[in-house]
């Protein structure tokens, strides 16, 4: 078997940056929730509008903390 070492990162983000990035996340995980209700409750005429809005934030909620994941 062969071993799994985990890279290190070389140049840490500031703290303020990372902090922003993880409220960002939460700001538009629970945004992205009620857009989702809000489409999926509305008797309007778009309410895929709105569904499909709220899947792309909470899909941008899942991606913004991996942004630079993979760079060493």
């Amino acid at each position: 078997m062969s071993e799994f070492q985990v890279a290190k990162r070389v140049k840490q983000e500031p703290t303020a940056a990372v902090a922003a990035r993880v409220l960002l996340s939460f700001v538009l995980f629970l945004g992205g929730l009620v857009l989702i209700g809000a489409g999926a409750s509305d008797s309007g005429s778009v309410p895929w509008l709105w569904f499909a809005l709220g899947l792309i934030a909470v899909a941008l909620s899942f991606g913004l903390p991996m942004r630079g994941a993979s760079r060493g």
